[in-house]
Formats: C-alpha cells, sequence, structure tokens
C-alpha cells in the first residue's frame, strides 16, 4: 500500500521555513518537488467555484491544444504522457499527463511561486488533472508538483513562527 500524502501546503510551509535561504526580503528554496494526491480534500480555504471557473477559463483560452490533448488522451493507447503548457497567473505552466493504465496522473512545472498560493496551485491542477482524466475514462491519482524557486516574505514567515523579529536599539 502507497503511504498517504501529507499535507502538500503544510508540507512546502515546513520546508521554505527549514530549509530555505535568506535574503533582503524573506527566505526562499529553489528546486524544489511536493506530491500531492488528485482525490484528497485538503480542506483549503479556496473557493472551488473560482477554481472551476479558472479551469475552464484554460480550456477556452487555447481550445484547439486542449481539445487535441483531450482526444489524444482519451484514444491514443500507445502514448503514455501528454504534455501542455499555458499562461496562468502571468506564470508559464508546463503539465504532463501521464496516463498508466486505467489511472492518470500529472507532474507540474511552475517556475516561481509564494507559499501562500500553493493552497491554490493544488486545488486548481487537481480539478484540471480530474477533468482531463475524466474525458479521458481514467481514475486521478496523484500530482507532483516541481516548483522553480518558492519564497516566503519575512513577515509571513514571523507570523508562522518560523523567524523571530529582533529589535537592535542605537
Amino acid at each position: 500500500m502507497a503511504p498517504k500524502i501529507t499535507d502538500p501546503a503544510n508540507f512546502l510551509t515546513s520546508l521554505v521555513t527549514k530549509k530555505g535561504k535568506s535574503d533582503r526580503y524573506g527566505v526562499y528554496l529553489t528546486g524544489v518537488n511536493i506530491l500531492a494526491s488528485a482525490s484528497e480534500c485538503y480542506d483549503y480555504d479556496v473557493s472551488l467555484e473560482k477554481i472551476e471557473k479558472d479551469v475552464q477559463n484554460i480550456f477556452a483560452q487555447d481550445a484547439n491544444d486542449w481539445n487535441a490533448l483531450l482526444v489524444e488522451t482519451r484514444r491514443e493507447l500507445e502514448e503514455i504522457v501528454f504534455p501542455i503548457s499555458f499562461i496562468r497567473s502571468r506564470e508559464p505552466n508546463t503539465v504532463y499527463f501521464i496516463s498508466e493504465g486505467h489511472e492518470m496522473s500529472a507532474m507540474v512545472f511552475i517556475p516561481t511561486l509564494v507559499v501562500e498560493e500553493f493552497v491554490t496551485e493544488v486545488t486548481f491542477f487537481q480539478h484540471l488533472l480530474r477533468e482531463v482524466a475524466t474525458f479521458a475514462g481514467k481514475v486521478p491519482t496523484s500530482i507532483r508538483f516541481t516548483l522553480g524557486a518558492v519564497s516566503m516574505d519575512w513577515d509571513d514567515l514571523v507570523e508562522r513562527g518560523g523567524a523571530r523579529e529582533v529589535d537592535i536599539g542605537f
């Protein structure tokens, strides 16, 4: 039995807090890989209506590319990787939908991300994978995120208890 995937947002926050490098504006970490379940409800405070609308907008934005991808995932039995790239929140995202028998997973590459945005990204890509997998007649399983650089502001880090403010008087 596969190990239970912990909450990806808490895992990312903990990772950036513990292993991140500090700079003038906060803490950052590069080359981060996070695994999320496609079906787990993480109870994030995210509007599902907005997420559904965002997914439909992405489908409409590059309708020809998405239609081709959807048809290929359903029809193509020998292909197992179906890539697509699109712009989301002014960031280029690349998604690889991976078909494995009756299951489908996704690998997502996001170049830069602020830790607070990750809950929205997890929810968005869960919904996106479910839509594509359902169309292909597959069961959605997991999402592997590869994040180029993740950052957290000092104020947020202090608020979460990952750092202390020190007052230096002269």
